[in-house]
This record gives structure tokens, sequence and C-alpha cells, in this order.
């Protein structure tokens, strides 16, 4: 019977071996779809933008929830792909 992971290391999919899920994040970062991006350059702002670039949505940076950035990202990816 083969061991479970140790619990630092990246979990592969079985589908695709190659795949990591989770990984070396930072627990502190959200986990955002393929191509989205958090700009913190504004220290009061944080800007959720899409893979083309434009933004998503604004946060402070004082009351953002990582939970609320996620949730933005993954309505706002899955209305794009819905409508591509």
């Amino acid at each position: 019977m083969k061991e479970p992971p140790e619990r630092d290391e990246p979990v592969r999919s079985p589908a695709n071996p190659m795949r990591l899920i989770g990984g070396a994040k930072s627990p502190d970062e959200p986990r955002l779809p393929p191509g989205y991006a958090l700009d913190r350059s504004d220290p009061d702002v944080l800007v959720l933008l899409c893979p083309h670039g434009t933004v998503v949505a604004r946060f402070s940076a004082r009351g953002a929830t990582l939970e609320a950035i996620e949730r933005e990202a993954r309505t706002h990816h899955g209305e794009r792909n819905r409508s591509a």
C-alpha cells in the first residue's frame, strides 16, 4: 500500500501526475484561477486583475479577506468562460 504524502509535500493529481495541487504557495495568498493576479502596488488598495490585465475588482487592503478575493475571481472566471 502506498504511503500518503508528507504534509508539506505537494499532492499530485491522479488524473495528471505532473499537475500539482496546492504546492508551495503561502497560505496568506489567495488561490486564484489561472492568469488572475493581485496587484498590491498601492498599500491601501488590492486590485484583482484578470488574465488580460483588466481590473476585475478593488478591495480595501485593511478589510479584504482571502475568501472575498477568491470568490470574486471565481465568479468572474466562470462568467468569462460561460460567455466565450
